[in-house]
């Protein structure tokens, strides 16, 4: 029943746990599989265990942590949130204008031409949301500099000199070490390992490359030094005084995590690694050898060259949560979390092997030289792609079944007396409006670009009803009609709440079961509805695949959330666990055993049907992609300045 209570809570920071995962490029993953090349197979197969692991684990610790936190820590958690919420919506509307008025006064200065090549934009750095994690330390760093000052902990006579000379004298280090290193000529040299070209040198310009840094990085370098050491002093500022309260340290953990992994695997790795190795040359003296380390070898640390690294950021975000929890008495959601990601990792590379077997019926690639079958046209042709994506939803589905299950009887009860000290009833309407509303704009105010320019269904402009005609300024966008909408819909919607909280409104269920069931039906069928309402205007029958099956899905799912669970149902909680490293150590073993073995398996199976056979339904315009060999991916496909984005 407590956790019933909660429910609000579950729907949001449940949400915002598997959003982390949908950042992550796996397309070129799942092509690997597909591709007749064992290493690239094998690879693809271990690559997707953890897009998936990373995916259902973030997704199982959010979804944990309203069940294992207390309310207070829940409400408060809600106040940095905020602040990294506001700054990303000014990153969301400011983005585009900042990029434009750097492209004209910076980039057309320079001499460069206007591009509008997505690679090209300033702020491109392995097609990666890093500027969404640096906003969020923005807003993290500005959340506690107002908690402190607001809560007069802020030193004003200690802390306002310190947090002046510490960013100055960082940018003046940071000067002198950049003079220095130009005086001695050691510049080059340094840019020489830093900088690492994104494809193969030796077939394409180099000139022509993108680099491991952001693209602005080349019109600012007479002031990297300065920029860095402003960078430094402030870290070191808010790393002596800032105090990270109400849960902000947790989203501090992920943010800076994000950059931690980021920077040291696709960005710096391949530098240290032929750093080190020239140091050893010299240290031995021995001429090293020119290809020896060298991008042209191996594609750099990057999951799947020439695609985006999200993955890499996503994996620090995971990491810098777990450390938090288990520093912060939340071992319990730690424990959920590796459980649900084991389990979504098999999902995902299972999912991937499953999909490969349908598909081997009738397919024509395993006899070379074959036309397909007539009889097996038609299952050929189906949306093998969203099988695979329903199956991997519903592992997703059945990891977090078991996770949540062996949480709900190891973690104490909280009474209702508890709860109510802790609340802070707007928390509950934020949550509620944020699983209701926030989540299907998102979602669905994509589908207007698709009526609008895709199926040319829904005019462009449309007209004020009845006073259009008196004034051409009476007339506004297909999107802008939908954002109106849907202002209106949320402004009813969140003072229907409000009012609810104070006075509660007949419609609405008391009890916590009942809130939970609208809750989630009221989500569950308004995305299912929006999503075939995007697909209707170009429907056809490969849809049913996917659009019917999921409206079949959710009405057995209606079945199972209204049937399934009673008012009355009974839980029995252990007392004397308590989440110790024996049982970490034995779960990790355990799945790193278990997954081990069922990638092996999988592997196993692929290549017993396929051999080096291209199973097809992947790849780049009907041919196979391969992580390694003589013609991988990386190599004869990069992401070159002078050409449209993949």
């Amino acid at each position: 029943e407590d956790w019933r209570r909660r429910v609000a809570y579950f729907g949001m920071f449940g949400a915002l746990g598997w959003g982390f995962g949908g950042s992550i490029s796996y397309m070129q993953v799942i092509s690997y599989t597909h591709s007749g090349h064992a290493p690239s197979q094998l690879y693809g197969l271990i690559g997707l265990f953890w897009i998936g692991f990373l995916w259902a684990g973030l997704g199982g610790a959010g979804t944990a942590f309203p069940a294992v936190a207390d309310r207070q820590r829940l409400s408060e958690l809600f106040k940095p949130l905020l602040w990294v919420f506001v700054v990303w919506t000014v990153l969301k509307f400011g983005e585009e204008p900042l990029a434009r008025y750097y492209e004209k006064h910076v980039w057309d200065s320079a001499g460069h031409a206007t591009s509008s090549l997505r690679q090209k934009g300033p702020f491109y750095w392995f097609d990666t949301d890093w500027l969404q994690a640096f906003c969020a330390l923005i807003g993290l760093c500005l959340f506690d500099l107002w908690e402190r000052i607001r809560g007069r902990r802020f030193r004003w006579l200690i802390e306002i000199p310190v947090f002046v000379l510490c960013p100055l004298a960082g940018g003046l280090l940071g000067w002198l070490g950049q003079t220095a290193l130009q005086e001695y000529g050691y510049s080059a040299s340094l840019a020489e390992i830093l900088v690492v070209p994104q494809g193969d040198t030796t077939h394409f310009d180099v000139a022509n490359l993108m680099t491991n840094w952001p693209q602005f990085f080349s019109d600012v370098v007479p002031y990297l030094g300065v920029s860095c050491g402003v960078l430094i002093g402030l870290a070191i500022y808010f790393a002596w005084f800032g105090q990270w309260r109400c849960g902000a340290s947790l989203l501090l953990h992920m943010a800076l995590g994000w950059f931690v992994v980021f920077l040291a695997l696709p960005v710096l790795g391949p530098s240290l690694i032929r750093g080190s190795y020239l140091c050893v040359a010299n240290l031995f003296a021995f001429t090293p050898s020119p290809t020896m380390f060298s991008l042209s070898n191996w594609g750099g640390l990057r999951l799947s060259p020439p695609r985006g690294d999200d993955w890499a950021g996503i994996t620090g975000v995971f990491f810098g949560a777990l450390i938090y929890f288990l520093r912060k008495d939340l071992r319990a959601v730690a424990y959920t979390a590796l459980v649900s990601g084991f389990a979504g990792g098999v999902g995902f590379a299972g999912a991937a092997c499953l999909k490969l077997m349908m598909v081997s019926a009738g397919n024509p690639n395993l006899v070379p030289g074959t036309e397909i079958d007539p009889s097996w046209a038609f299952w050929q042709s189906a949306n093998w792609h969203s099988f695979l994506e329903q199956s991997y939803g519903l592992v997703n589905g059945l990891g977090i079944a078991l996770a949540l299950g062996l949480l709900s009887v190891r973690v104490p009860f909280f009474d209702s007396e508890e709860e109510q000290a802790g609340t802070r009833p707007w928390t509950q309407v934020f949550a509620v409006a944020f699983v209701v509303l926030l989540i299907p704009y998102v979602n669905l105010a994509k589908n207007v670009v698709v009526w609008v320019s895709e199926a040319k269904v829904v005019p462009e402009v449309m007209r004020v009803p009845l006073v259009g005609g008196w004034s051409a300024w009476l007339q506004f966008s297909a999107s802008t009609w939908f954002n109106v909408t849907y202002i209106l819909l949320s402004v009813a919607a969140v003072s229907l709440m409000i009012i609810h909280s104070r006075r509660p409104l007949a419609l609405l269920p008391s009890s916590g079961l009942g809130r939970g069931q609208l809750l989630y039906l009221a989500l569950l069928w308004v995305m299912v509805v929006g999503n075939f309402e995007r697909a209707l205007v170009g429907f056809t029958e490969q849809r049913m695949l996917t659009e019917w099956v999921i409206v079949v899905n959710t009405v057995l799912a209606t079945l199972l959330v209204l049937l399934g669970p009673r008012e009355d149902d009974m839980t029995i909680i252990s007392d004397d666990y308590r989440y110790g490293v024996r049982d970490f150590a034995i779960m990790v073993a355990s799945g790193v055993l278990i997954c081990t073995w069922a990638v092996a398996s999988m592997f196993y199976a692929v290549r017993l049907t396929y051999g080096d056979s291209f199973a097809g339904h992947a790849g780049y315009q009907g041919q196979a992609q391969t992580r390694f060999g003589d013609t991988p991916e990386w190599k004869i496909r990069p992401i070159l300045k002078t050409e449209e984005h993949r």
